[in-house]
Formats: C-alpha cells, sequence, structure tokens
C-alpha cells in the first residue's frame, strides 16, 4: 500500500481494502486500476470503475488482489465542491467508462514518479482535468495561518486542538477557525484529523510502535486511532504497516 498525505486529502493505492459498513464526514472517490470493483453503497451493490460518495453515505468497500485508488478529501475543501458540483443532489455518481480508463492509466503512469510535493501538486492538477473538474488551489495570505500549516507540519506535539493554537496566535476559537477557513477553502477541524491520521501513519511507517504513533499523533488512545484508520481507509493500523510507503506531499496548495 502506498499512501500520499496532502493538505486536504490523502490519497491511498492498495489492493487490499476490508472496510466495515460506515460513513464519514469526507467525500471519497475510489478509482479501479484494472477491473471494475464492487461497492456496497447504501444497501445497493454497484460494480463500476470510478464513484464519487458524498459525505455521511453509508457504504462497504471490500477489494482483495484488485488495485484500487482511495482518495478521500476534506469535504469543506474546493477539490470537495468540485467533485460535489458534479454529484448535483445525488448521494453517489459514477463517472464513464472511458473516463474511469483514462484516469487510470494516468494514474498508473505517474505514481511511481511520485517523490516530492511540487510533482504531486502537477499529478494532482491533471487528475482533476481528466475529470473535467474546475480547481484551482486556494492561495493563503495571512501569515498567520501560512504559520500555522508550517507549524502543523513540524509539530512535535501530542496535543492537537484548536484551543492550543488559538492561544498561540492570540485569537479566539472562532477567528482562527474562521481565518484557516478563509485562506485556505477548508475546515480547521477537518484538516486536524487528516494532519492527525497522517502524522501516525507516517510515525509507524518509522518504525515507532502503533501505541506510541498514536498518542504522539494526538488521538485518545491508541485504539481511538486504530478505529479512525479502519473506518477512514477501511485498514488497521497493523495493515497499514505491512510493506507500506507513505509519502508527505502536503504544501500550501
Amino acid at each position: 500500500m502506498n499512501l500520499y498525505g496532502a493538505q486536504h486529502h490523502i490519497l491511498v493505492h492498495s489492493n487490499a481494502i476490508d472496510a466495515e459498513a460506515h460513513q464519514h464526514t469526507f467525500i471519497q472517490v475510489t478509482i479501479a486500476l484494472e477491473n471494475h470493483f464492487k461497492i456496497e453503497v447504501q444497501g445497493e451493490i454497484i460494480s463500476t470503475a470510478v464513484i464519487v460518495l458524498n459525505s455521511n453515505i453509508s457504504h462497504r468497500l471490500q477489494v482483495s488482489g484488485q488495485p484500487v485508488v482511495l482518495l478521500l478529501i476534506d469535504s469543506t475543501s474546493q477539490m470537495a465542491t468540485a467533485f460535489k458540483q458534479y454529484m448535483g443532489k445525488r448521494n453517489y455518481a459514477s463517472f464513464p467508462e472511458e473516463l474511469g480508463k483514462e484516469v487510470a492509466e494516468h494514474i498508473k503512469r505517474r505514481l511511481p514518479l511520485l517523490n516530492d510535493a511540487e510533482t504531486y501538486c502537477v499529478f494532482l492538477q491533471e487528475l482533476m482535468t481528466l475529470f473535467q473538474l474546475d480547481y484551482i488551489p486556494p492561495a493563503i495570505t495571512d501569515s498567520r495561518i501560512k504559520e500555522l500549516i508550517q507549524h502543523m507540519k513540524d509539530c512535535t506535539d501530542s496535543e492537537h486542538s484548536i484551543r492550543m493554537y488559538a492561544e498561540q496566535f492570540g485569537l479566539s476559537n472562532s477567528r482562527l477557525s474562521h481565518l484557516f477557513k478563509e485562506n485556505t477553502g477548508i475546515s480547521l477541524s477537518g484538516y486536524m484529523l487528516l494532519h492527525k491520521l497522517q502524522k501516525a501513519s507516517y510515525l509507524i511507517f518509522q518504525g515507532t510502535s502503533i501505541t506510541d504513533a498514536a498518542m504522539a499523533a494526538g488521538f485518545d488512545t491508541p485504539s481511538h486511532f486504530a478505529n479512525t484508520s479502519k473506518r477512514l481507509l477501511g485498514m488497521t493500523a497493523k495493515d497499514i504497516r505491512k510493506d507500506s510507503v507513505f509519502l508527505q506531499v502536503s504544501s500550501l496548495h
């Protein structure tokens, strides 16, 4: 499994996902790299090559020996808005067969070449163009938000709370949250959840124990991290550790 940790989403490339029926606040895009996969959405079994699910839609994805890419996108981000516009008022939507093939070929060709934030951002922009979705990364103008993002990238804190960061910048919780959303297009709470999940995964890939990684990333307990990982990624922390590669591709984009 390869996991790419970006500012407003996580991209997972895996051929073994075993998720029970669940729902979450993220927009989820699932892409087959070879054959169609089957996904259960609100009790309906769907066979497709590419599907996007809206927030809080019950679904179950189980694939074994079949490579797929999973995008978990903060639902408040501009990237998520582009997919929401495609869905309209629907809870989910598949993409045309031919488009799915183009997207799959692009991913298979480009993923092995991704090794830093810059190349990943280009890859992502190309992917959104293939989907024929409008996506322009927001420009961050407030120096405090730039500093906050950099602090979280470099952080060694085990506590991650809006209150703590608001105090550091002399702002109220609501004001910091507003500034963050205004500058990034993402909710601060959603960003922090992705940040914690990425940080724990990164530490695990570096050889840190699951327990220590969970606590260092700011999860209340190791089981809280395990449950979050299973719910969002369809994999336990132990599954993540097996033959996995993590690439931190966060940037101001």
